[in-house]
């Protein structure tokens, strides 16, 4: 599982270098993406980008450790051909870029787990109060405990910290759900007929507000839907006048000029990295 946490890490790298970046041509005073962008460039790996040298000093240190002669190797690579040696480092790594992914992930999950307990404390104290007496006491069923709480209140705390109006609704659906079961299971024991009666025009006062929240999660589902709908027609409507600027004849023979400029220049760029 760790090692395709790492693999989707490394993917998720590889397909945001990928994403074209809109430039600014000097003829038109604003941004558009080149136009010939599909058409054949000077590879440039997607590891090339993150490598940063602490990174690097960081897995030659572990592989040193575990096979030296390889690291020498590598060290004599990096002084000859720094792109060849990016990709024998990826290679020979391997086992410190899964440490890597691991940690990055293990950290992820700390920050988050963090963020639950501060958003249950606020929100719950006597929930977080319960939990807390176990760490020290019961270590494991601190976890246990720990793991119940996430799965009743995991949508909330998610819902509460991207749209606080569905964080709302999922509080006193939640709140609602405890009052139908504690109603439900007081209606099976009473014995008093009158009582049952005023148990159950309680119970259907409680299923009543439950059927309005219900509606009201699938009304923001729908607003979020909209707003979705709204930015897919602004980027259609962008897309569409993009089409139409290049289309325009000008702009058509200025892009085609410096293409021509730039194919037939075969200028050495410099290389930073």
């Amino acid at each position: 599982m760790q090692r395709c946490w790492t693999v989707a890490l490394l993917a998720a790298a590889a397909l945001i270098v990928a994403m074209p970046v809109p430039r600014t041509t000097a003829s038109q005073g604003q941004q558009e993406k080149d136009i010939w962008e599909d058409e054949p460039r000077q590879p440039r790996s997607w590891w090339n980008r993150g490598l940063s040298d602490e990174t690097i000093n960081r897995v030659m240190k572990g592989i040193r450790k575990r096979d030296p002669d390889q690291a020498k190797e590598l060290e004599q690579l990096r002084k000859k051909d720094r792109e060849l040696f990016k990709i024998k480092l990826r290679e020979y790594g391997r086992p410190e870029f899964e440490q890597m992914g691991r940690e990055y992930w293990e950290a992820r999950r700390r920050r988050h787990n963090a963020e639950f307990l501060e958003w249950l404390k606020a929100n719950y104290a006597g929930e977080h109060e319960g939990l807390a007496n176990l760490k020290d006491k019961d270590p494991t069923l601190y976890v246990k405990s720990f793991e119940s709480l996430m799965n009743r209140y995991g949508r909330i705390f998610e819902a509460d910290r991207s749209n606080p109006d569905l964080g709302t609704v999922l509080k006193e659906d939640l709140e609602l759900k405890n009052a139908r079961d504690e109603l439900l299971r007081r209606i099976r024991h009473e014995r008093s007929e009158a009582k049952r009666q005023k148990l159950g025009a309680e119970f259907q006062e409680v299923v009543a507000r439950r059927y309005d929240l219900i509606v009201r999660q699938k009304e923001i589902a729908f607003e979020r839907l909209l707003r979705k709908l709204a930015e897919l027609q602004r980027q259609i409507q962008e897309s569409k006048n993009e089409i139409e600027r290049w289309k325009d004849d000008s702009i058509r023979q200025e892009n085609v000029r410096q293409r021509v400029k730039a194919l037939t220049e075969n200028k050495v760029k410099f290389r930073w990295d």
